[in-house]
Formats: structure tokens, sequence, C-alpha cells
């Protein structure tokens, strides 16, 4: 049995219903209607950290959470708290494999939505929140709802010189140069980019493609080799405001970049993080987060198929 295989193997295991799932569906490509989706679909919703998630909602369909530096009570609205409130927990679910056909998700899913602002923005501009927010829906099913398209266009059509994202807080810090953009942000945006195939051909994507592109994926743009921050040097789940190797190498190996020889330094460092047979561990997850994906220290498989996943999209691209 050969290394690959029996990472596929521990993914598939049953203990973990929401890896399994979507092992086979986005790694495996079984079929929506196969018995063996349906079944591992089933069982998300008995698993542990959906329910202990739903639980926790309040009734009138969202989570709450102390703000760390206000000390204020947040989460019914946009305002969000650490790692804990609406917007972070809709994701959560959507990780897991939960989508609107659950009502509760459903009903929580649309009053955020709603919260939604006339240009497509949630909060200020923060290009990390709007990009994680729309790859969130798409993934819950609202791909077609006007709010998330809306929320697309706002990000097709926001342009900086150097390619990226930055939040509006951050614009015109100096007065003698431009600020340059913000990789976690420009991250976020990439991810959501990677579920539209339909803007991959558009300058505005294109763009931010090659300002992953030009720095190698996850290093400063002047200076190659060297890591952009030290997000990319550790490995961290769930997905939140950090950026990791195995998003970049995931999201650029979706649109059909995963092979560009610039990456090769990234896809070095994202293999030299596995061990012997391909698995992965978790060295940070936030200690306020309502769920427990893991043990910092421990073997990860969420961070694991993430890598596989990502591996598996430059392998189809390649034999394309």
């Amino acid at each position: 049995m050969d290394a690959q295989t029996d990472v596929i193997r521990w993914l598939l295991e049953e203990d973990n219903p929401s890896v399994r799932y979507r092992t086979l569906k986005e790694i495996l490509g079984y079929k929506d209607d196969s018995p063996e989706i349906v079944r591992a679909k089933s069982a998300i919703l008995q698993s542990h950290p959906v329910r202990s998630l739903l639980e926790e909602m309040h009734p009138d369909g969202y989570w709450l959470q102390k703000n760390p530096r206000t000390q204020r009570v947040v989460g019914d609205g946009v305002e969000y708290g650490s790692f804990g409130t609406t917007h972070f927990c809709l994701a959560y679910l959507s990780e897991l494999g939960v989508d609107r056909s659950n009502p509760l998700v459903q009903k929580t899913a649309e009053r955020y939505l709603g919260l939604q602002q006339q240009d497509g923005d949630w909060l200020r501009h923060y290009s990390c929140l709007l990009g994680y927010n729309i790859r969130t829906f798409v993934r819950l099913g609202f791909m077609e709802d006007e709010h998330v398209q809306r929320a697309m266009d706002l990000l097709n059509q926001t342009c900086r010189k150097d390619g990226g994202y930055l939040c509006d807080i951050h614009e015109g810090k100096t007065r003698t140069g431009s600020v340059k953009s913000c990789f976690r942000g420009s991250v976020k945006a990439l991810l959501a980019f990677s579920e539209f195939p339909i803007y991959w051909d558009q300058p505005r994507c294109k763009q931010l493609v090659n300002y992953f592109l030009g720095r190698g994926g996850i290093f400063q743009s002047q200076h190659p080799g060297i890591p952009v921050n030290r997000d990319v040097q550790i490995q961290s789940f769930p997905i939140t405001w950090r950026a990791n190797v195995y998003e970049v190498l995931y999201a650029l190996s979706k649109m059909g970049f995963g092979s560009d020889e610039r990456l090769q330094a990234a896809w070095k460092l994202q293999e030299g993080q596995a061990d012997s047979i391909g698995r992965h561990r978790l060295d940070w997850t936030p200690t306020q987060c309502p769920w427990m994906a893991g043990k910092r220290g421990e073997l990860n498989k969420w961070i694991t198929f993430y890598a596989e996943a990502a591996r598996k999209n430059n392998r189809q691209t390649l034999i394309n």
C-alpha cells in the first residue's frame, strides 16, 4: 500500500464523518447520489461538532460572543468576536459539510445575508471578511443568491495596483507611498474566486492570481524565499483570518495554476510539514473557537485533507 493510499484510508475512517464525506466527494469524486456519499452526509448532522454548534445558536438565528477588544457581547449583527460569532460559525458548518438543506442553517444564513450593505460589503470593507463570507455562502448552497452575487461584484471591482486586497482602515496610512495589500485578506479573496470558475478568465481574478504567483505563492514579493509572514510556516485550522500555505495551494490548484514552476518552493514547504506518509499536524487552533477541530501538536485530518485536495487538483490539472 503506497503512502498516498494510506493517507486516503486514514481520511476515510468513520470517526470524522465530515472529513470522510469531503474526501469521498472532493478528492475521490463520488457522485452526490452514491450510497457512500449519502451515508457519510447523513452521519454529519449527528456528529458532535455539528450538534454542538447548532445547539449554541441563539433561537433567533445567530451566535454571540464577547469582543476581546471592546468587551461587548456581539454577534447579532455583523460585528464579530474571537472565532465564535455568526460568520465564523456559519463558516465552520460549511466546512463540516452542512448546507442550506438544514432548516436552522437556512434560517441563520438568510438572516446574516440580510445584514449586507447595498454595495455588497458587510463590515468596513474588510477584505478578509468579504472573501471569507463569499466562500462560506457558496459552500452552504447560496451561490446564485443575489447577496452573494453582489458581494462577488464588489470583490471583482475592487482593484489595487499590486493586485491584492486591503481593508479601508489601512488605506492611506502613509503619506509617502502606497500601502501594500494585505496578504491574509488576499488569501480569502483568492479562496472566494476559486469557487467561481466564471471569473477565472476575468482581469481582476488574473491580477490576483499573479499577485500570488509573482511571490511564489507565500513569499515576500521583494525577497524570494522569505515567507511573507509566520502564518505560512505553521499549520492552523479552522480556516479563519490566518493564511496557510495549504489555502494558497488549494485555491491556485483548483484554478489550474498548481503546476506553475514559481510554486515549487511553496509545494516543498507544504510537503516538508507532513510525516512520512503525508499526514499533517495541527500547530495552532484558536482556544476561543466553539469547534475544536483538533489538538495542537497532533496529526490533523482537516489539514491533511486540504493538503491532499490541493495535490489532487494539481494532479488533475497535469493530466488535463
